[in-house]
């Protein structure tokens, strides 16, 4: 590799080390008030992860990941707004249902911890 070449490739990788930090980075939840607003507005459908709307969508972490929801910035914006039969936090609900937006990372931040332990 020519020495032309090493600062390019050094930026290169540099970028690609920090993305990917990025993309991992822990996120400064609260899982205690994950937990309890899961509790109080997802335990009906999603009892230990499952689904008892659509079998196929369920909280376990194989299921994310097949539907494109095992990163806390895709399952934010699923409860942001809500899809099919899952319903929205935020916008046009009433005040009583929103969530505010650390409140649904707090939730996404929990609901990820617990599929990645198997809700066990």
């Amino acid at each position: 590799v020519s020495s032309m070449l090493l600062p390019r490739i050094a930026s290169v990788c540099g970028a690609a080390v920090l993305a990917a930090c990025a993309a991992v980075a822990p996120v400064h939840a609260d899982l205690a008030n994950g937990a309890a607003i899961f509790d109080a507005k997802c335990v009906a459908c999603h009892i230990q992860g499952g689904n008892i709307l659509a079998p196929g969508k369920t909280l376990q972490l194989d299921a994310l990941e097949r539907n494109g929801y095992a990163s806390l910035d895709a399952q934010v914006e699923l409860y942001r707004n809500g899809k099919g039969q899952m319903p929205k936090y935020q916008g046009d609900i009433p005040k009583v249902s929103r969530l505010t937006d650390e409140e649904l990372q707090d939730v996404a931040a929990f609901v990820l911890k617990r599929a990645n332990e198997k809700w066990l």
